[in-house]
């Protein structure tokens, strides 16, 4: 069965952010490369959306927000292997999976604060 998904807040400005960098980095690849990053994201964030459960738990699960479970999907859209971070939980009920964070890979953990 398939849920609905939603990206909180804060999600939503991590995804701003991101895409305003690769829009910034011209010589990386600019309008190009943030239009194939926001594409990878939708496409994950629909895959997710189709199964929530396939996913695991994310080092944050029980540390931080520790009133939800907290899953991840690792985002991978680029040859490099470094990757994102989706981190989620699952409303059963509601049949909706809300986005917490999209953060890169070489982030802190959530508990440990929000240092690079």
């Amino acid at each position: 069965m398939s849920y609905q998904y939603s990206l909180n807040d804060d999600a939503e400005v991590e995804v701003l952010r991101q895409s305003a960098w690769y829009l910034s980095e011209i010589p990386e690849g600019g309008y190009d490369m943030a239009c194939r990053w926001n594409s990878g994201l939708q496409t994950a964030l629909e895959k997710l959306a189709k199964a929530p459960h396939r996913f695991g738990f994310a080092p944050e699960n029980g540390e931080w927000l520790p009133e939800h479970e907290i899953r991840q999907m690792l985002l991978r859209p680029w040859k490099s292997g470094v990757g994102w971070r989706v981190l989620f939980t699952i409303d059963e009920e509601q049949k909706l999976v809300t986005v917490l964070q999209v953060r890169h890979e070489h982030r802190r953990w959530m508990f440990e604060g929000d240092a690079t």
